[in-house]
């Protein structure tokens, strides 16, 4: 953040709400340390950390493992805590989520302080943890919402500075309390701050504007925004991240209207209010974690988490007194107050280097400077060198301060949409605390039997956790979209990836385009081997790029092979049928055209009329033996050159040619047919029927070989999508399944006998295009596809595939020979067949987006693509599966 601009950005009132929210993480520090410095005053072992008068204290006798309880025993309330903030805050609001915290943060000391055996103390330490935890999470989610969209990486490492300062406090506090029943004072001071916290919290704080632009309550949020940031600053481009109105575009009024207009439209029985519809659904802790857009998120943000602690910085925090007291005697407490204040400092001063440098840069420093230092503070004490442990224990809670300690915070509210953010943020923290519970249970344990070696340990797991963030976590700096964050990211082991690079706008030049690799082991062809592949490659791409936007898939995939299952409709299954057309539609096919393609390969537009519509349906088939009886029937008083005109001819025409039946003419008078004018098919192995690319084998090779024509032909039923297909659409994936279609079935090592794309004019599953762009917006209000369309008064999908089951039948592609459907959705393998199974489907072949199989590299890169499918598997109940 440049200094120059605070005094234009930022308003008291900003200020007084991060400090007043800030508490909830200061107190969060204070109880993590408040009994370091008192721990031996505490236990009997001691009288006074200082050399003082010799008062008896009252104290509590406790062997190592009981105080661990007693340290540990926070970090469990801190993890029932994490758990429960995020979805509290979620659901009912940030601000009513950290008054909640406040009253954990008053009662808990008290228990705390009146503590007359191990038990209370412990019961206080837990209610304590429970609002640390969830402070933890609430509070860098409201701090980012609240910050200047500039300077989030800035005033989010304010949570960290505030833990720190809770250190400090408690630090201080021991060193000069810890004698007597002094100690006492230091546990009831963080029950007096947390009642000035609710006190400050009821009198001045407002709700998060973002969270209830989120609710469906945008003019409330500006008017709040507006208080935040003062008159002079500009809201225009902070609002419209929100994906609401223009600052200036909606007032109470206005808004009261939009509630009750329902009641004036002939909407009026609706049940939803605009509201509702604008209200973002909050997602649970394992709907995140099976999200497929969001499970990459909650493991990246847990394992920094999990870093955070498992380096080590705690071991300082909370038994750093004990852990140097035999190696520095009295100074060891002056040591840990150097400790907190040089934490604080540095914090607060590396805090606009991530802004500056990025997330990701800082953390990877910080964990590198924690494992150097921990090696350096393990032979500090194994060798009993007192400089170099003191100057190891600053460096190595400096490197805390520079990107574990502040990044960690901020990483959730970057990495997921807002309807997420407070589960993944609970998922985080209670990741973090249960390191914390790990630390802080078994580390004076730990120490006592192995000592400065313990610290061996540390640098090794900073040492893993630097690779995994350099391999796995993104940087989220400058970041505006969700896409842009995950954009070339690795994949773990799962189904779904969340982003890749978003296609903005059609360029004039096509990029180049790859060739297919079909060695099926994946691995790369070299030499002769190469050259040899190369020469039975086809091009990948069938449409031309002056047609498909440059960025679709369809350049190549790492397997060609589509993956297949037998089905069989004729067994009886208790799913419900869907509903059918009792009679199917009477179609003809008005002409036929060769269309050759940019990539060399050739298909054959059918164009259909019905009896049922007015529309021209299409049929994009592969390979010219497959021929449409509409078509090819006589028609009274056509001419031979009106009949190839319309398509109606045998072969290839070419200048010159005068009957549309030269093909049979040839063949009558005993010659054999050109190249040109028959179809020839290469002999395959018996595997191909079962899904399998078939390889080519020499005939003498002894492998047993099937006739092409005998492996059903692939077969798409596509529902035209203008957006998809023309305007660079990145809401759904249909112009990616019709490309990719296209080239299965040109392909002879995967449709030997072709295959059809029935191209039905139905756009936006049935419902038109004008009702279609509303249901786009209504997706943008909140909703998704399939309660877009119940919304919009229409069936979650009104498409009748009866007309692509009579076009099948013309194309002499019904009967028991069967087809192999391309489609994850197994209630249209019963549609297509139609009411008498006048269509068999043999197989259902999975459409896997590209983006899945290739973990990211090629395919549709959008957010909005992923909540498409993600509705697809969960409502509308597709087969999705990406092995």
């Amino acid at each position: 953040m440049d200094p120059r601009t605070w005094l234009s950005d930022l308003t008291p009132y900003f200020l007084y709400l991060l400090f007043i929210s800030t508490i909830g993480p200061l107190l969060f520090g204070f109880h993590l340390a408040e009994l370091n410095a008192p721990e031996d005053v505490i236990r009997c072992k001691k009288t006074s950390i200082v050399a003082t008068g010799a008062e008896l204290p009252q104290c509590i006798p406790m062997n190592p493992t009981e105080w661990g309880l007693i340290g540990s025993i926070f970090t469990l309330g801190g993890l029932v805590g994490a758990l429960c903030a995020g979805p509290f805050s979620s659901r009912y609001g940030r601000l009513r989520g950290m008054q909640f915290t406040t009253v954990f943060f008053a009662i808990g000391p008290i228990f705390e302080a009146a503590a007359p055996n191990i038990g209370v103390m412990a019961v206080g330490r837990f209610i304590s943890g429970i609002g640390a935890g969830a402070s933890v999470v609430v509070v860098p989610i409201y701090v980012s919402e609240v910050s200047p969209p500039a300077e989030k990486g800035f005033f989010g490492s304010f949570t960290q500075v505030m833990v720190n300062v809770g250190i400090l406090v408690a630090q201080v506090l021991g060193y000069f309390l810890s004698r007597g029943q002094y100690w006492r004072i230091i546990l009831a001071a963080g029950g007096v701050i947390g009642a000035l916290q609710t006190l400050g919290l009821l009198l001045g704080g407002v709700e998060s504007p973002k969270w209830l632009a989120d609710q469906g309550n945008p003019s409330k949020a500006k008017k709040i925004l507006r208080k935040i940031r003062g008159d002079k600053f500009d809201l225009e481009e902070e609002v419209s991240g929100w994906g609401v109105e223009s600052s200036s575009d909606m007032e109470d009024e206005e808004e009261t209207l939009l509630h009750n207009e329902d009641r004036m439209s002939h909407h009026s029985d609706a049940s939803i209010s605009k509201r509702d519809l604008a209200k973002k659904e909050v997602l649970g802790l394992l709907q995140v974690i099976r999200h497929p857009q969001y499970h990459k998120a909650a493991i990246a943000v847990m394992m920094v988490m999990l870093a955070q602690q498992l380096c080590g910085i705690n071991s300082i925090v909370m038994y750093g007194v004990s852990l140097l007291s035999d190696l520095l005697k009295s100074n060891s407490a002056l040591l840990n107050l150097a400790v907190s204040a040089i934490n604080i400092v540095v914090t607060a001063g590396c805090a606009p280097l991530v802004d500056k440098l990025g997330r990701k840069t800082c953390l990877l420093a910080s964990i590198a400077g924690m494992g150097i230092n921990s090696l350096l503070l393990a032979i500090g004490i194994i060798n009993q060198v007192p400089i170099l442990s003191a100057v190891a224990v600053l460096l190595f809670v400096s490197s805390f301060g520079l990107g574990l300690g502040p990044v960690p915070f901020i990483l959730s509210s970057e990495l997921v949409g807002p309807e997420a953010v407070g589960a993944t943020q609970s998922l985080a923290l209670a990741a973090n605390w249960i390191a914390t519970f790990v630390v802080a249970q078994f580390f004076p344990l730990a120490s006592e039997k192995l000592h400065g070696k313990v610290y061996f340990i540390f640098a090794g797991l900073a040492a893993f956790f630097w690779i995994f963030t350099a391999w796995y976590v993104p940087e989220t700096k400058g970041k505006k979209t969700l896409d842009e964050v995950w954009v070339a990211m690795p994949e773990l082991p799962a189904h779904a990836s969340p982003a890749f690079n978003p296609i903005y706008s059609p360029q004039a030049k096509s990029p180049s385009r790859q060739s297919f690799d079909f060695n099926l082991t994946h691995t790369g062809p070299t030499g002769h081997e190469h050259a040899h592949a190369s020469a039975h490659e086809p091009p990948p791409s069938l449409i031309s790029p002056a047609f498909t936007p440059p960025a679709t898939p369809g350049n190549s995939t790492p397997n060609p092979i589509p993956r297949s299952v037998a089905v069989d409709t004729s067994l009886t299954s208790d799913a419900p049928p869907p509903n059918l057309l009792n009679t199917l539609p009477i179609v003809e096919c008005e002409v036929r055209a060769r269309i050759p393609t940019v990539a060399g390969q050739e298909m054959f537009l059918h164009v259909y009329s019905n009896n049922v519509d007015k529309k021209d349906h299409l049929a994009i088939v592969f390979g010219n033996h497959i021929r449409s009886k509409s078509l090819d029937a006589e028609r009274p008083g056509e001419t031979e050159y009106a009949r190839m005109t319309r398509g109606a001819y045998v072969g290839r025409l070419y200048p010159g040619r005068t009957t549309s039946r030269v093909d049979q003419i040839r063949q009558g008078e005993g010659v054999a047919p050109r190249k040109a004018d028959s179809p020839s098919f290469p002999s395959i192995p018996a595997s191909a029927a079962n899904g399998v690319a078939p390889k080519r084998v020499p005939a003498e090779s002894g492998v047993q070989t099937v006739n092409p024509a005998d492996v059903p032909p692939l077969i798409r039923i596509h529902s035209e999508c203008y957006t998809g297909e023309t305007v660079w659409s990145a809401r759904c994936d249909c112009g990616e399944q019709l490309e990719e279609a296209a080239r299965l079935m040109a392909l002879d090592s995967v449709s030997p006998s072709g295959g059809a794309i029935i191209y039905l004019r139905q756009e936006g599953r049935g419902i038109g295009l004008s009702e279609k762009l509303k249901a786009y917006n209504l997706q943008d209000l909140g909703n998704d596809t399939y309660e877009a369309n119940l919304l919009l008064r229409h069936p979650a999908d009104a498409r009748s595939y009866g007309l692509a089951t009579a076009i099948l039948m013309d194309l002499g592609l019904g009967g028991e020979k069967g087809i192999r459907l391309l489609t994850n959705n197994p209630d249209k393998i019963l549609a297509v067949e139609g009411p008498n199974r006048e269509v068999v489907v043999k197989e259902r072949v999975a459409m896997v987006p590209l983006a899945w199989k290739t973990n990211g590299k090629m395919g549709i890169n959008s957010e909005e693509v992923e909540k498409y499918l993600s509705t697809k598997i969960e409502k509308f109940k597709h087969l999705l599966d990406a092995r």
